[in-house]
């Protein structure tokens, strides 16, 4: 596996913030639309223009995640103070269960379905760094997952029975995986500089992750093994939120040219 030539998704320039992949190839993004809005937008496979996700929202909504049918879609809302909730939303009768922390610093970000829609899994601040923790899909029955050190980034694995996350336990940043209810926890490769933000292939062996080596932000991928590991962004200032495409072939991500920032898509077969 290497880096092909990237195929521009996006023009508009904007900030783009974690883009994910839905079942039929769309994608959905935040956008940083003014200076206080973020606001989720769709691109739909094959389309230039975007949409919004949800056109009528006011408040800051980001950092989105779906069940693998889609039928439920979870995202962090932001009304501002520093109250981050996670909102789970049925899409069918736009019905939303939340889990509220509080103001102050007790944030959820980097929220992740589980594909059965059962629970959803997200980041948190706790009195020893930052902990990973999930809630069922009624935003209650909270359970911690991580102790020690900032965890961060969790993901899914596509069936649901393991977690990729990036955790400082061990001194930088770097890339582990555990099962879903905590336990097993293994480190899956050794780098020096930051990793960050893990995303599965859809056949869950190999794992995508931005790696800032020597000050620069590049995508990578890696086996479970820690073997394999292989660069697949270059040419740009930063590259950044990697999500696989559903079929495999390809990957999207968010990647900084003169000061522009787009989505772009590689080939990874």
């Amino acid at each position: 596996m290497s880096f092909s030539n990237p195929t521009r998704l996006t023009t508009d320039g904007t900030l783009k913030q974690d883009p994910v992949y839905l079942t039929g190839g769309d994608l959905v993004y935040t956008l940083l639309e003014s200076p206080v809005q973020m606001r989720l937008m769709r691109l739909k496979a094959g389309e230039k223009k975007p949409s919004p996700l949800h056109p009528d929202a006011t408040t800051n909504e980001f950092e989105v995640t779906f069940t693998a049918d889609g039928k439920s879609v979870a995202f962090v809302q932001s009304r501002g103070n520093l109250n981050m909730k996670l909102v789970l939303r049925d899409a069918a009768t736009g019905k939303d269960a939340v889990f509220d922390p509080g103001g102050g610093f007790a944030a959820v970000r980097r929220p992740s379905f589980h594909p059965k829609g059962d629970r959803v899994c997200f980041a948190i601040p706790a009195a020893a760094g930052q902990e990973i923790a999930s809630v069922g899909k009624d935003g209650k029955d909270r359970q911690t997952l991580t102790t020690g050190g900032i965890n961060n980034w969790p993901a899914y694995s596509p069936d649901g029975s393991r977690i990729a996350f990036c955790s400082s336990r061990d001194g930088e940043f770097d890339l582990y995986v555990m099962t879903a209810e905590g336990t097993d926890v293994k480190r899956v490769v050794k780098l020096t500089g930051m990793q960050a933000r893990p995303c599965w292939s859809p056949d869950g062996k190999r794992i995508a992750f931005t790696w800032n080596a020597d000050g620069k932000y590049e995508i990578h991928a890696v086996n479970l093994d820690g073997t394999g590991l292989v660069r697949l962004s270059d040419g740009f200032e930063r590259a950044d939120y990697p999500t696989w495409h559903p079929d495999g072939r390809a990957l999207a991500f968010v990647g900084e040219r003169d000061g522009r920032f787009d989505l772009y898509s590689i080939a990874t077969r």
